[in-house]
């Protein structure tokens, strides 16, 4: 776990009372300024540090002691250096006094929940709190990605020999990357809040007078939520208009009237506009992808705000229920149970029964108290369905939303979706995998026009094996019963929701030193920029873009700067200007960038998480048939996946299937 952020519910109930937080934070800065007797110093930290070591054990509290020990260190040395303190005893003091505030306002970081100083301020300044909130969930998260890129670097063979200052400037052009990382996904969580209404105050029913009167009287005040029903007729989306982005090229012109009591699929390839034009409708600020619209998008029929103009966003109340992409990336709250405390949903807060209610019915009852990020992808995307999908909310915008679900919540999302439908309500559906929302769809809207099916290529095994093999390690969520893999092996593991089908990769390449390619991409890309995200994708690719001009490359790097070309083609990247930021690309582009350096080192097995995620029917036609030549060449590929077609071609391409049911991980006869 990491010594930052939110230390879980024991911490919450050990820290400060929620009402005695800020004077607690006031306490510890001052204090320490306060008190110049060593013998009350001393008290004081002692105080402080039974209570971390209560709250957090002492494995945390010396890891936080071991990383603030050296800087108070330097931070005393500076203030002899300048002349500010020359005896022992006062650097000491110095030294004492900035570890014991550290340590105060450290102890509330652990025990104080991100969702908690969002209802702390959602009546008054809500973007103050939503903005602390948001920083406190950042700063976990930027230890994880920063050993997420450290990892990777070493991945691709980026190894620590050389002197200092070749591994200092080999880990400092890390940085720009980890921090525009960093950026991104504070814009994620800032779209997520603002598209669910956290931005604007919230309003009690009856009016705030009525609300003190009742809280000085002691009465229970209960919030009336709009009644579950039918909508009106007047539910209608009118659409006339163009997106464009910052160099005037245009990713989409709309011009059509949708009508409740529908579902529409969007289709399109990676990068047409698909989820750029939900985000629109959405009402969310473009921080992230500066998109340019021109013209007039209208919604009639809210509850709330009534006649709504789109086309004039970004807006601070909810206009749409909107489920992105990467379930990882847009959920405020530390836990299961806390994302549902700050939902704010037209339909009302969740009372504890029908969440529990909602929690069983998707599968999450047993994860109450369980961290986001320690779910699958496919837990994550159930629990922001469950606790985001509102009732009341004409427009459902819905961008990928099952890509990562098993059949199981497909089908709880598709009982939703039918219901709203049912209701009047219009839901707009963003997918790739087409099959499984045909049924439901009631219209089909393509982005692109005159793109032709596509069928997945057969992928042939090899004629000659070589003898290596590789087994699957023992990992503590299932029992092996599996053969080992071979050379030229395909095998596709499936299974439901958190199961283990990632936990299995990961274990994996880290028991054997296998490459692996996780779900999300932003935990295989480096660069900042397209141009030095491909600089880094192998050592000698990076040493040939800092030779000076004329020195000679290696045989070496050529054929590596030719493989790295040919593969741009192969999966529409080569159109891309190298000074493109990373993250404005779409998540489809991302998800092809990081699969270049697996494609380029040529590795003997590849390791591979939900390889359909984000591409299109062509897209994944053609790296299928990148991964064909692999096999053919000699190389195992391992899948994971909750596609059908990816099942069914793995068949039809003489491949194994893996199923991870009920702790046992077993060989399927296919």
């Amino acid at each position: 776990m990491s010594i930052w952020g939110w230390q879980g519910e024991a911490s919450a109930r050990l820290g400060p009372p929620r009402h005695f937080r800020l004077p607690f934070l006031i306490a510890a800065v001052v204090i320490p300024l306060m008190v110049d007797d060593p013998r009350y110093m001393g008290g004081w930290a002692a105080f402080l540090a039974l209570w971390s070591l209560t709250m957090v054990g002492p494995s945390t509290l010396a890891r936080w002691v071991r990383l603030w020990i050296p800087l108070t260190i330097v931070y005393g040395a500076f203030l002899y250096g300048f002349g500010v303190a020359t005896e022992p005893l006062a650097i000491a003091m110095l030294i004492s006094r900035l570890l014991l505030a550290l340590l105060g306002m450290q102890i509330l970081q652990w025990s104080v929940p991100p969702s908690d100083v969002v209802s702390s301020f959602e009546w008054v300044l809500p973007r103050l709190g939503v903005s602390l909130a948001i920083a406190l969930r950042l700063v976990p998260r930027l230890e994880r990605s920063a050993r997420w890129r450290l990892a990777t670097l070493s991945e691709r063979g980026f190894n620590d020999d050389g002197s200092t200052m070749q591994k200092l400037r080999l880990r400092s052009s890390l940085w720009p990357g980890w921090f525009a990382d960093a950026l991104d996904h504070a814009h994620d969580l800032g779209d997520a809040v603002q598209s669910r209404g956290l931005l604007s105050p919230r309003k009690p029913s009856g009016g705030v007078f009525r609300a003190t009167l009742q809280r000085v009287l002691g009465e229970d005040k209960e919030e009336r939520s709009p009644h579950i029903g039918p909508f009106s007729d007047m539910v209608q989306l009118g659409l006339d208009i163009e997106m464009r982005l910052p160099d005037g090229r245009s990713i989409g012109r709309h011009k059509r009237l949708l009508r409740g009591g529908s579902v529409i699929m969007l289709k399109g390839p990676s990068g047409c506009g698909k989820s750029s034009l939900l985000r629109v409708l959405a009402g969310v600020s473009p921080w992230q992808h500066p998109v340019t619209v021109h013209g007039k998008a209208h919604l009639s029929g809210h509850p709330v705000l009534g006649e709504v103009d789109i086309s004039s966003g970004p807006f601070t109340d909810s206009i749409a229920c909107w489920i992105p992409q990467d379930p990882d990336r847009h959920g405020i709250a530390e836990s299961v149970r806390r994302e549902f405390s700050i939902a704010r949903r037209l339909a009302g807060e969740w009372s504890q029964e029908s969440m529990l209610e909602e929690l069983e019915a998707w599968n999450l009852l047993e994860m109450l108290d369980e961290k986001p990020e320690e779910l699958s992808d496919g837990e994550q995307q159930r629990l922001l369905l469950a606790a985001h999908l509102d009732p009341i909310q004409p427009l459902w915008l819905l961008d990928e939303a099952d890509v990562h679900l098993d059949e199981v919540g497909f089908i709880q999302l598709g009982k939703a979706v039918v219901k709203h439908r049912a209701r009047g309500g219009l839901v707009i559906v963003v997918a790739h995998r087409h099959a499984r929302w045909s049924p439901i769809a009631d219209e089909v809207i393509e982005m692109v026009t005159g793109e032709a099916p596509t069928e997945l290529p057969i992928c042939e095994a090899p004629s000659k094996r070589a003898e290596q093999e590789w087994t699957p390690p023992v990992i503590r969520l299932f029992s092996n019963q599996v053969e080992p893999v071979r050379a030229g092996d395909l095998v596709v593991v499936t299974g439901e929701n958190g199961t283990g089908k990632t936990t299995l990769l990961r274990e994996w390449a880290a028991a054997d030193g296998i490459p692996w390619l996780p779900t999300s991409p932003d935990r295989r890309l480096l660069g900042m920029t397209v141009g030095e995200e491909l600089t880094m994708q192998h050592p000698l690719l990076r040493q040939a873009a800092v030779l000076v001009e004329g020195a000679r490359l290696s045989e070496e790097a050529k054929r590596l700067q030719i493989r790295q070309s040919r593969l741009r083609l192969n999966l529409g990247l080569s159109h891309l200007s190298d000074v493109t930021p990373v993250h404005d690309l779409s998540c489809g582009e991302r998800r092809r960038l990081s699969l270049l350096p697996l494609l380029i080192s040529e590795p003997r097995i590849m390791l591979l998480d939900e390889i359909d995620h984000a591409l299109d029917d062509s897209m994944l036609a053609e790296l299928l048939r990148l991964l064909g030549e692999a096999r053919a060449d000699g190389c195992a590929l391992i899948l994971t996946s909750h596609s059908p077609d990816l099942a069914l071609w793995a068949s039809m391409s003489g491949g194994r299937r893996w199923l991870i049911e009920d702790g046992v991980m077993s060989e399927v006869t296919v």
